[in-house]
Formats: C-alpha cells, sequence, structure tokens
C-alpha cells in the first residue's frame, strides 16, 4: 500500500471490458466497420465486442488459415504475454453481459439504431448513428484499436457465415433476448 504523509493512497484499476460507456463507444464503432448491407445479428455484434475489448483472447479461438494470416499480421501479443491476465473467455463473456446490453440498449434508445432492421434480426446504425459513429466514435480509435475492430468486422466475425460457426470458432454463447 502507498502512503503519504500519513494517509493512504489507492488506486483502481480500470477495466474497458466492463465500462458501458465505452461499450458504447465500440458498438458504435463496430457498426460504422461493418458493412451495412451485411448487418450483425446482436449474438454476432456481442462476440465481436468482446473480441475488440479483448484482443488477445483471439488468439485462443479457431480461424481459417487466411483469417489467421491477416490476424498475425496486426501484431497482438499472446494473452500469457499480456500486462493483465485474462479469465477463461466464456466467464469473461458472461461477465460483460450485462455491460453489453446495457450500451446497446441506450444505442437503441437514442435512436442510433436502425429499428427496422433490428425486429428482422439485423443490427445496423441509423442514418443518425451512422453519421455520429463516424464523425464521433471512430476517431476515438487509435490506429492499432481501428486495425483490430476492422478486422473483426470484415474477417473474422462476419456475417454471412452460419452463427453456429462463429460459436464453434471461439466457444462463446449467449442467448440475446
Amino acid at each position: 500500500m502507498l502512503h503519504s504523509v500519513g494517509r493512504s493512497m489507492s488506486s483502481r484499476l480500470w477495466y474497458p471490458q466492463l465500462d458501458v460507456y465505452d461499450a458504447i463507444r465500440r458498438i458504435g464503432g463496430l457498426l460504422s466497420f461493418w458493412s451495412t448491407d451485411a448487418a450483425p445479428s446482436p449474438e454476432r455484434l456481442f462476440i465481436a465486442d468482446f473480441y475488440l475489448a479483448n484482443p488477445p483472447l483471439l488468439h485462443k479461438t479457431h480461424m481459417t488459415r487466411e483469417v489467421r494470416k491477416e490476424f498475425t499480421g496486426l501484431g497482438i501479443p499472446r494473452p500469457e504475454k499480456a500486462f493483465i491476465s485474462y479469465p477463461s473467455p466464456p466467464i469473461l463473456f458472461q461477465k460483460m453481459d450485462e455491460v453489453q446490453r446495457q450500451a446497446f440498449r441506450t444505442l437503441t434508445g437514442k435512436g442510433l439504431i436502425d429499428l427496422p432492421k433490428l425486429e428482422k434480426g439485423a443490427v445496423a446504425a441509423s442514418a443518425a448513428g451512422f453519421e455520429l459513429f463516424e464523425d464521433r466514435f471512430v476517431p476515438l480509435f487509435g490506429d492499432a484499436e481501428s486495425q483490430v475492430a476492422k478486422f473483426i468486422a470484415r474477417s473474422f466475425a462476419l456475417a454471412d457465415t452460419d452463427i453456429g460457426a462463429l460459436r464453434r470458432s471461439t466457444g462463446l454463447r449467449r442467448v440475446v433476448r
């Protein structure tokens, strides 16, 4: 414990995985990188957000050779070489559940998600949402995070693949209500 002139100082670690505001930023950014004609389901979006918040855990997933080659080019360190230690992906994914849902409800409630598409099971930004995400959220991504987000949205968690295949490759599954 740190002491300064008789007073104790404490510090807190911030975990972006468990921060609603950061989840809003990540989800909005992911939606701007996703092709609008291949909008993800909510479950696929939550899995994509999970890996954007925890990129080293992508090493523990199954990928095709081409996708793995692209991923390797990103230079993401393995989880055991990261500064923090990670719990198992399914446990952390469940722990992020309420944070992601609250972020998603906020984006939907603010009119930033296209409701007609959502009623059909796809998540896409509304016109106002797309403009906001492009102008305000994407600039908050650094170069490395942008590259990871693009990789996840355009190569790893493609919406045109079977959700069962994504579940099998990641070991993640969550009932989306």
